[in-house]
């Protein structure tokens, strides 16, 4: 005789030692995450601490090598000539925005200046350390000279009273006309 079906009476201990297994697999799961979390940020903490102590190691080195350094060096005295360069230097800004303020107002409309060197061959006398190279370009209707706009440029710069109290000497070191479609003199003027 075969039985059109059959009643498993062991299905509802199945069925509850299958939720015991599954609880009993999250819980081991949670405590493996937790297990592992804390192994990664122990591990991360010592990580850290090998790079700190590696660090510190080298900063007390370098600082055994400043202080070494430090021994060994003389005392350094300030002579009268450092003082009065130090005391030309800190003057120095307050100069220079007073020269550029002038050149500003001295320069025609028709003018640009393109650079401006202070002690550009790097000579250490006192004169040279002053000395003011500007280049520009000045543009120049056809009909009109040239070189007459860049000669009074040179001009205004002796009569102005900023540019005459520094410098003694100044003078157009060289021009060149460059014709693009427009009339062009490129100028450069030294002041020493």
């Amino acid at each position: 005789m075969s039985a059109i079906f059959t009643i498993n009476f062991r299905r509802e201990a199945y069925l509850k030692e299958l939720a015991r297994t599954r609880r009993r697999l999250y819980v081991i799961g949670g405590w493996v995450a937790y297990y592992g979390l804390l192994v990664v940020i122990l591990g991360l903490y010592g990580l850290n601490c090998f790079s700190l102590t590696g660090r510190v190691k080298q900063i007390e080195v370098q600082e055994e090598r400043i202080r070494a350094a430090q021994h060994h060096q003389d005392e350094w005295q300030v002579g009268t000539s450092e003082l009065v360069q130090i005391a030309r230097y800190e003057a120095n800004p307050r100069l220079w925005r007073d020269r550029l303020t002038r050149l500003a107002s001295i320069l025609p409309a028709n003018a640009t200046v393109t650079s401006i060197a202070v002690n550009p061959d790097n000579l250490s006398g006192a004169s040279e350390m002053n000395a003011l190279v500007i280049t520009g370009v000045m543009r120049v209707p056809g009909s009109q000279d040239r070189m007459q706009d860049v000669v009074r440029l040179v001009g205004a710069m002796h009569a102005d009273s900023v540019f005459s109290r520094s410098y003694s000497n100044i003078r157009l070191a060289s021009s060149r006309s460059v014709d693009l479609g427009g009339g062009e003199v490129q100028f450069v003027i030294e002041c020493r």
